[in-house]
């Protein structure tokens, strides 16, 4: 399955990654890097795993982090809406394609 990411959604990851290193070291970046990346192939592999979050999206919290990965699935495609801190106002995403 092909993905890609909406520009904002590619922009939160990088700033994420990116505190979790000032915050607490490259290792723990990595690990959230990895762990993101284990929630993208576990919706690939099963697009109807996370829960709903709106027309036609989708939502999958991220292992051991407060961040959800927030999807669409388009035809044989997974759109990455946001990686969304659960701090967040709910739904800011909603207007991304």
């Amino acid at each position: 399955m092909n993905t890609s990411f909406n520009p904002a959604a590619k922009q939160e990851f990088a700033a994420a990654a990116g505190w979790y290193a000032d915050q607490a070291g490259s290792l723990r970046a990595t690990d959230f890097r990895n762990e993101v990346l284990r929630s993208l192939k576990l919706i690939a592999e099963h697009p109807n795993l996370g829960s709903p979050a709106g027309s036609k999206t989708r939502s999958l919290v991220v292992h051991r982090y407060p961040y959800s990965v927030i999807y669409r699935i388009e035809e044989n495609s997974l759109r990455v809406l946001a990686i969304a801190n659960h701090s967040r106002r709910p739904g800011y995403w909603a207007g991304r394609w």
